[in-house]
């Protein structure tokens, strides 16, 4: 061996080293998933802070495509904010003939004896990734109540009083 090469091994062996050690210490960070209703017919979701694919079914219900979620037919419900006995679930599936594409099912505003888990409770227990744990936390601010946009209610009562001094006049 040369010199040179000489002076280069031990660098190499410490890039090696460092390399090695700090492989584990990434494989014990935990996926996070947070599932937001926006409406009965509004739902996002990200993993790590990135939008998956969701499918709307119908009212309340949709479909989160996840590769690798597990276990199967696991569940979790979170309670409704401010519906006493209504639950947000949500279940594991598969969701077509060939087995092949798996992710959450997700109900909304489902009458339910348990109330669960509060909403915007991270469970870091039921689910995995990949065979790892993952964080699921579910957000529901779609029964919210809104406050009405003051300019077209004032638009509209104005229409109205305007509708009642043409029929007053018509009626005299």
């Amino acid at each position: 061996m040369s010199k040179s090469t000489l002076k280069l091994l031990p660098a190499l062996m410490i890039a090696i080293t460092a390399a090695l050690v700090t492989q584990p210490m990434r494989a014990g960070a935990i996926d996070t998933l947070v599932i937001t209703e926006n409406s009965s017919t509004s739902l996002a979701a990200t993993l790590n802070g990135n939008p998956l694919s969701v499918e709307f079914g119908f009212a309340d219900a949709w479909f989160i495509h996840l590769a690798g979620l597990g276990p199967l037919f696991s569940t979790q419900i979170w309670g409704e904010p401010d519906a006493a006995g209504k639950v947000n679930f949500l279940q594991v599936g598969i969701f077509n003939f060939n087995l092949s594409d798996t992710g959450l099912g997700v109900s909304s505003d489902v009458s339910f004896p348990e109330s669960g888990l509060p909403d915007g409770t991270p469970d870091t227990t039921t689910f995995t990734l990949n065979g790892n744990p993952l964080s699921v936390t579910f957000f529901d601010k779609g029964d919210v109540a809104t406050v009405p946009d003051t300019g077209t209610t004032f638009s509209l009562f104005g229409l109205s009083l305007t509708g009642l001094g043409f029929l007053r006049r018509k009626l005299c």
